[in-house]
């Protein structure tokens, strides 16, 4: 199947992309965006994204959560100086 999916002989059906994921020890969001692009973008990823919004990985979930512990859930508004430190931090 893996070897199907790799070379573009078949699609990853939607509805397997969690087990794949957890098979494979991958982020299951960003195994789905790979599927999502096997499939007819301009309308299928289109509608995902107008219900769904931005999808994250569980490395961003990681980072959102963080800055809500470390914001008392106060849900802050990117400033400046936020996005200063944050580009800092990848060196740019």
């Amino acid at each position: 199947m893996l070897s199907l999916l790799k070379s573009g002989a078949c699609k990853l059906p939607l509805d397997r992309v969690v087990s794949l994921a957890k098979a494979l020890e991958c982020d299951p969001v960003k195994l789905f965006v790979l599927a999502l692009e096997q499939l007819d973008r301009n309308t299928t990823e289109q509608a995902i994204r107008q219900i769904f919004g931005t999808l994250v990985t569980e490395n961003e979930v990681a980072w959102i959560e963080e800055i809500r512990r470390a914001s008392d859930h106060s849900d802050p508004s990117l400033t400046a100086r936020g996005r200063s430190a944050i580009r800092g931090i990848f060196g740019r």
